[in-house]
């Protein structure tokens, strides 16, 4: 059986969560009735920067951004064949932010996604140094 790979698997779980969060944006389905009168105030509220704009335009735009860099984060660390310790370091503080981050302001099933990532590159960068990795 192989040794896990625990900088893939971090990056897997940015990859994962990201991929879960715009398959939510693009289902609607089954939102109670309180967050869609939500959607429906932040879509009537309009401002003029650089154009004409809604709320609902704003959050919907940053959603899908955020999505898409987890997502990319995710796999650009995935493609890294043979990471280096500051590398791991670095996608560790990087995870360590995110899920403070997330703790703050979203649900579970993002900040466990984003701690488990953080753990994974924190015993990657562990085990890393154990085996001499520059």
């Amino acid at each position: 059986m192989r040794k896990l790979n625990w900088f893939k698997a971090g990056a897997m779980a940015y990859m994962l969560l990201g991929a879960l969060h715009l398959v939510s944006q693009t289902s609607k389905s089954g939102l109670s009735e309180n967050v869609l009168q939500t959607f429906a105030e932040m879509k009537a509220t309009t401002f003029n920067f650089m154009g004409q704009h809604d709320l609902m335009q704003f959050y919907t735009g940053f959603s899908i951004t955020m999505g898409f860099m987890l997502f990319a984060f995710g796999l650009q660390a995935f493609l890294i064949k043979y990471p280096t310790l500051s590398v791991y370091i670095a996608n560790a503080i990087v995870s360590i932010i995110a899920s403070v981050l997330a703790i703050l302001y979203f649900h579970p099933l993002a900040w466990s996604f984003l701690l488990f990532a953080t753990l994974s590159f924190t015993i990657g960068a562990v085990s890393a140094k154990k085996q001499g990795v520059a």
